[in-house]
C-alpha cells in the first residue's frame, strides 16, 4: 500500500530555507529515518506530514486510510484539558468516536454510551482505544479526566 507521496516540498522561514524541493514515497512496511544536522527542517518535515505547518510549495499526498500523528520532542498541552480531552483532541473521526466514549465512561452518560459504541463498531475504533488504554496503563496514567497538570513530567513526555 501506497501511504504518503510526497513531490517538491519547499519550506522556508523568511529568507532561510529549511529545505527545497525534497520528494520522497513512504509504502507499506518502509522503514524511515530522517538523519541531517541541527536546524535543517527535519522536525519541520515531520510537522508538515502530519498537517501542523503547512508548505510554501510543493504537493503531498497521505492515502485517506492513513492518519499521520506527531509525537512532539517537547509536547504543548492545554493545561486546563483533561488527559482525554488533550489526547483525542484531533479532528479524526475516529479520535473523535473514542474521545466520546472516554467522555460517556466519565460522566455516565447512557445516551451518549449508546452513540459512541455506536461509532466505535462502525469505523472499527476499539483496537486503537485498546492500544492508548495499554500505552497509558504503561505510563501509569488510569484516571483521563484528570487535568494535564496533573501528570508528572515523565507522563507528560
Amino acid at each position: 500500500m501506497h501511504y504518503i507521496s510526497a513531490e517538491g516540498l519547499t519550506k522556508s522561514y523568511g529568507i532561510n530555507p529549511l529545505f527545497n524541493n525534497i520528494s520522497f514515497n513512504i509504502n507499506e512496511g518502509d522503514k524511515i529515518a530522517i538523519i541531517a544536522r541541527n536546524g535543517v527542517g527535519k522536525s519541520t518535515l515531520l510537522r508538515v506530514l502530519a498537517g501542523v505547518e503547512t508548505l510554501d510549495s510543493g504537493k503531498l499526498w497521505i492515502h485517506k486510510d492513513v492518519t499521520v500523528a506527531l509525537f512532539e520532542q517537547d509536547p504543548h498541552f492545554n493545561e486546563a484539558a483533561t488527559i482525554s480531552e488533550n489526547i483525542f483532541h484531533s479532528k479524526n473521526p475516529m479520535m473523535e468516536a473514542i474521545r466520546n466514549y472516554e467522555i460517556a465512561l466519565d460522566e455516565g452518560n447512557d445516551e451518549l454510551m449508546l452513540t459512541s459504541i455506536e461509532q466505535m463498531d462502525d469505523l472499527g475504533a476499539w483496537d486503537f482505544e485498546a492500544k492508548v488504554n495499554q500505552i497509558l496503563a504503561k505510563l501509569n496514567i488510569h484516571q483521563l479526566h484528570q487535568p494535564v497538570n496533573a501528570l508528572s513530567g515523565g507522563q507528560r513526555k
